[in-house]
């Protein structure tokens, strides 16, 4: 009497299921994260927003403005509304890491701006960076 192998799966069709399982978990492991909410509780960039009056000084010249902070996007960036007092519907983007912050070169409104950026200390943020290649130094309190 013959001993027969119970029935196995084609060969062929068990490597093209095992092909479309492996491109399936691909798939799944390269999904985007969602980190675009900027409501995220408890996050750094948290103490810069709202509105802030900001003190700049740039080659001996004084200036007095207004801000608005608001968190944008991936959890460390800000857009920062009337920055160097360039008009309120113009931003700026700044990314936040602790109590530090970042001010990435941008042109905005037709002016150059690099940091290094600032820091967050006792309810104030001091900025130093460059606008069109001019120092520029800033101290900003809640408004």
């Amino acid at each position: 009497m013959l001993i027969s192998k119970p029935p196995i799966m084609n060969s062929g069709k068990l490597k093209i299921a095992s092909y479309l399982m492996l491109i399936a978990l691909f798939f799944s492991a390269c999904a985007e994260e969602d980190t675009g909410d900027p409501n995220i509780p408890g996050s750094d960039r948290d103490k810069f927003t709202g509105n802030w009056l900001c003190k700049e000084t740039s080659g001996g010249t004084t200036t007095t403005f207004t801000i608005s902070i608001e968190k944008h996007g991936a959890e460390d960036t800000l857009y920062v509304y009337n920055f160097s007092n360039i008009g309120q519907q113009d931003y700026a983007i700044w990314l936040v890491s602790g109590n530090s912050v970042t001010i990435p070169t941008q042109t905005v409104a037709q002016i150059d701006f690099v940091g290094p950026g600032g820091t967050y200390s006792n309810d104030e943020i001091n900025l130093s960076y460059t606008s069109d290649g001019e120092s520029v130094t800033a101290e900003c309190t809640p408004n």
